[in-house]
C-alpha cells in the first residue's frame, strides 16, 4: 500500500516537468492494474484493483489521452516481441495471422461509440440487437510444445461507433480490417497468410491482400458465383461487348462428388478420418 501511494507520489510530480517520463510510469501502473483488477468495469476497476485513492481516477484518464503515448509505435514493439517470444505458425514460409469481430454489450448509455448492434449469431439465447461496443481484432498463430496452435492477441480496436472525420465515402467494417490487418503486417515484415470467417469474403478483402503480396484463406459464401470466360467472337454485335461467360454457383459443384478427392484429416487428435 505505501508502495502505491509512493508511486503515485513520483507521477505527480513528473506529470508537469516530464510528460514522457510521466506517461512512462502511468503506463507501467495501467500495465500493473490491469494484470490483478478484480472486475472488468473500465478504468474504475484500475482504481480498485490497485488500492488507490478515487482522486487520481481522472488522472487516470488522462493517461489514455496522453499525445506522449504513440500507439503505432506501441504496436510495432508488442508484434516483434510476440514474434520473438513465440513460435510463429508458418506455411510456405509464411506467417498465418487469424481475425475477427467481437461485440460486447454495454450498459452505459452515454459511454462513447456504444451504437445498436445486430448480432448475426444463429445461438437462441443471444438477443438480435444490442446496445454494447463492436470490435475486430488480429491476431498472432503460435505453436507450443505440445502440439497444440492457439492465439495470441496482437491489435484490437473499435470499428462502429467512432467518427474521427466525416467523409463522403465512409470506410465499412471489411475496410477498416484491411487497414488494420495491414499495420500488423507491416509491422511483422512478413509475408502473411490471413484466417478469416465467410464474412470477411469479399473483394474488399481479397484485393488489397493480394496487391500487398498477402492471401487470405475463407470459406466461400453459400451465394458466391463464378463466371466463365467470355468467348470470343469473330463477328462484331451491337452494344457493350461482354465481360463475363455464364454464370456458376460455386454450391452446386459439391454435389459432383466424383471429382472430389478422399485425404486423411490432418487435423491433431483424429485418426483414421477420412475427408
Amino acid at each position: 500500500m505505501t508502495l502505491w501511494i509512493e508511486w503515485f507520489r513520483c507521477i505527480h510530480q513528473l506529470r508537469g516537468a516530464c510528460s514522457r517520463c510521466a506517461t512512462f510510469m502511468w503506463m507501467s501502473l495501467v500495465l500493473a492494474a490491469l494484470a490483478v483488477r478484480p472486475d472488468l468495469l473500465g478504468v474504475t476497476s484500475f482504481v480498485r484493483g490497485s488500492f488507490l485513492d478515487p482522486f487520481y481516477y481522472h488522472s487516470l484518464l488522462h493517461f489514455f489521452h496522453s499525445s506522449a503515448l504513440d500507439l503505432s509505435h506501441l504496436l510495432k514493439m508488442w508484434v516483434k516481441l510476440a514474434i520473438q517470444l513465440f513460435d510463429p505458425v508458418t506455411v510456405n514460409g509464411r506467417f498465418v495471422f487469424v481475425a475477427d469481430g467481437l461485440k460486447v454489450p454495454k450498459e452505459g448509455r452515454k459511454m462513447p461509440a456504444v451504437k445498436s448492434l445486430h448480432q448475426e449469431s444463429s445461438d437462441n439465447s443471444k438477443a438480435e440487437f444490442i446496445m454494447g461496443h463492436s470490435f475486430q481484432a488480429v491476431s498472432l498463430l503460435v505453436g507450443s510444445s505440445v502440439g497444440q496452435v492457439f492465439a495470441v492477441p496482437l491489435v484490437s480496436r473499435i470499428c462502429e461507433g467512432v467518427i474521427r472525420h466525416r467523409s463522403r465515402k465512409p470506410k465499412t467494417l471489411l475496410d477498416k480490417l484491411v487497414v488494420l490487418f495491414l499495420d500488423v503486417v507491416q509491422a511483422a515484415d512478413v509475408p502473411a497468410i490471413l484466417v478469416a470467417d465467410a464474412y470477411y469474403a469479399s473483394q474488399k478483402i481479397i484485393s488489397p491482400l493480394l496487391a500487398k503480396g498477402h492471401h487470405l484463406v475463407t470459406r466461400a459464401r453459400y451465394n458466391a458465383v463464378a463466371w466463365k470466360p467470355e468467348s470470343t467472337s469473330k463477328t462484331k454485335k451491337p452494344g457493350r461487348p461482354k465481360l463475363y461467360g455464364d454464370k456458376v454457383i460455386l454450391r452446386n459443384l459439391f454435389k459432383a462428388g466424383k471429382s472430389f478427392l478422399t485425404a486423411q484429416s490432418p487435423v491433431y487428435g483424429e485418426e483414421k478420418v477420412t475427408i
